[in-house]
């Protein structure tokens, strides 16, 4: 007030925070030569109190990436052991594929429920426990393979929670580095499988029981789970604990930004950070983009298709082309590691494309559909080309179709709002599970029981075709659908122009819309809060 204007200024007050004289200005002989705190100082003592956080914070995460990679080991082993067993009937072996994918599919659709009713942190602590009892039913001694049928449907059911918790998380705890921290996430998927995939075929070709990888994945996860359960806590587990504020984008002309907590609320800060950094936090669409999001998501499922399906066929494929087995062995598995390890690092950089920034996601969906396209003329072009040059043509292959993961990954997380991000991720798994993992590991051994191995390698290679085709369709729904592309200002044109009477009148629904309209540009002029304006326009 003006009394204390008029007083002159107040002596100095020593500074709380941080606890560091030189982190925080120097102390007092700093305060009463300068009068007051430079620009830099809350700053410096802020990234000394937050330096903890993030350490720990950063812990959680590598246990995390630890716990999942050995549950994609345990994926990975089972699949090893299907291509290994002995039997005249491809089908019933490359079954045990399909009985995972049956347990995630019944597991998934409770798993919102479950969620919203005994919270996350809570369910997925349980399903955790009864994982790792499960994995060890692996190790009963003569186990047979219906019994083994049964075993990894309960593994598949109980671990489906995991993918939609750990998106959650890191939609929460790794929000300024959420493109780099989901694409390493993700990437324990062919590291772990592929890792799983030699394991098990080489102990089974050394003469070994193959359960002894099960025991090694049951030792890991219970290793990993502990220290995640330790360092974490409930603060950094418990996704009720505390808010969370996303940023929401709006498709309109205007390009409007605003900060929300997920009850809807607007919190009217602005957003100072560039789209275009590493520290600008995840964005949301304003409203669902559901042609977009179905769209991605069915092309990224025909595109696992093909990663998955390789794994299933490649190595009767590859050995009647007269490559022996360990050599086929340990070629794919290096080929299916460093190939999507190369191309997802051009998305992870995020020099290309953001996948967590929506107002970049029609420049994400043109990267899928050219990364693609690149890989589908490669892969429909491997069973004619000569033996010299089949595995460089696979390794481009799946360099160009490993950039393809995270990037749709992204689109697939962002895309139905910060509200629906266990939503988004359960479809996504459901529409992977039911269009392709569920019944593709039986579909493919039934055809090489009946077409053999090289009919079937070419519908292997189609599904990457499929997939190009489906994120094209991506591009094109992401143009016809954004508020500011002349198709749907037609559309819009068409609308208001049935809604007026034979009169001229405009029709009732028509007025009311436009109260709306008028009432919230209102709204957006009055807030004296400033809802964030960028571009000329208001959210």
């Amino acid at each position: 007030g003006p009394s204390a204007r008029e007083s002159g200024p107040a002596p100095a007050q020593p500074r709380r925070g941080c606890g560091r004289a030189d982190a925080c200005g120097g102390g007092g002989n700093f305060a009463e030569t300068s009068g007051s705190m430079s620009t830099s100082t809350p700053r410096s003592c802020a990234e000394a109190d937050e330096e903890p956080e993030r350490r720990r914070t950063s812990l959680v995460y590598f246990l995390f990436l630890i716990a999942y990679l050995s549950v994609q080991f345990g994926h990975g082993c089972n699949i090893g052991v299907a291509v290994s067993l002995p039997g005249s009937s491809k089908a019933m072996n490359l079954a045990l594929g399909s009985w995972v994918m049956v347990g995630v599919c019944l597991g998934l659709p409770i798993t919102p429920w479950l969620c919203r009713t005994f919270g996350v942190f809570q369910v997925c602590s349980i399903c955790v426990l009864v994982d790792f009892v499960v994995i060890l039913m692996m190790m009963w001694p003569g186990i047979s393979l219906p019994q083994i049928y049964f075993v990894r449907f309960l593994v598949g059911f109980f671990e489906a929670p995991f993918l939609p918790y750990l998106q959650e998380w890191l939609a929460r705890f790794g929000k300024h580095t959420w493109n780099v921290w989901n694409t390493v996430l993700h990437a324990m998927v062919p590291l772990g499988e592929n890792l799983g995939y030699i394991v098990a075929q080489e102990l089974v070709a050394a003469g070994y029981c193959w359960q002894w990888a099960f025991a090694g994945q049951a030792l890991a996860l219970a290793v990993a789970a502990i220290g995640v359960y330790y360092v974490g806590g409930r603060r950094y587990l418990d996704l009720s604990y505390g808010d969370k504020t996303q940023t929401f984008v709006d498709d309109q002309p205007a390009g409007a930004v605003s900060h929300r907590s997920l009850d809807g609320s607007c919190e009217g800060s602005p957003l100072s950070e560039d789209l275009g950094s590493g520290d600008a936090e995840v964005e949301y669409p304003v409203t669902e983009r559901w042609m977009v999001y179905w769209a991605t998501n069915a092309s990224l499922a025909a595109q696992l298709g093909f990663l998955s399906g390789a794994k299933y066929v490649i190595r009767d494929y590859a050995t009647n082309l007269g490559f022996s087995l360990h050599f086929t062995i340990f070629t794919f598995s290096a080929i299916a590691l460093i190939g999507p390890a190369l191309g997802g690092s051009v998305t992870m950089s995020g020099g290309v494309v953001r996948p967590d920034q929506w107002s970049q996601h029609k420049r994400t969906l043109t990267f899928l559909a050219c990364t693609s396209s690149v890989a589908a003329v490669v892969a429909v072009m491997l069973p004619y080309l000569p033996q010299s040059l089949f595995w460089p043509a696979l390794f481009v292959t799946f360099t160009a179709a490993g950039g393809v993961y995270p990037a749709a990954q992204g689109i697939i997380n962002i895309a139905l709002t910060a509200s629906r991000v266990i939503e988004a991720s359960v479809y996504q798994v459901q529409c992977n599970n039911i269009l392709f993992a569920m019944p593709m590991p039986y579909l493919i051994g039934r055809s090489m029981d009946q077409f053999g191995y090289a009919a079937s390698f070419h519908v292997v290679t189609c599904l990457q075709l499929l997939s190009a085709a489906g994120f094209v369709f991506a591009v094109v729904a992401a143009t016809f659908t954004e508020e500011r592309s002349a198709w749907h200002r037609l559309v819009n044109r068409g609308r208001r122009d049935s809604s007026e009477g034979p009169d001229g009148q405009t029709s009732d629904i028509e007025l009311t819309q436009q109260c709306r309209e008028g009432r919230r540009n209102s709204d957006s002029e009055n807030d004296e809060n400033g809802r964030l304006v960028r571009g000329g326009g208001g959210l």
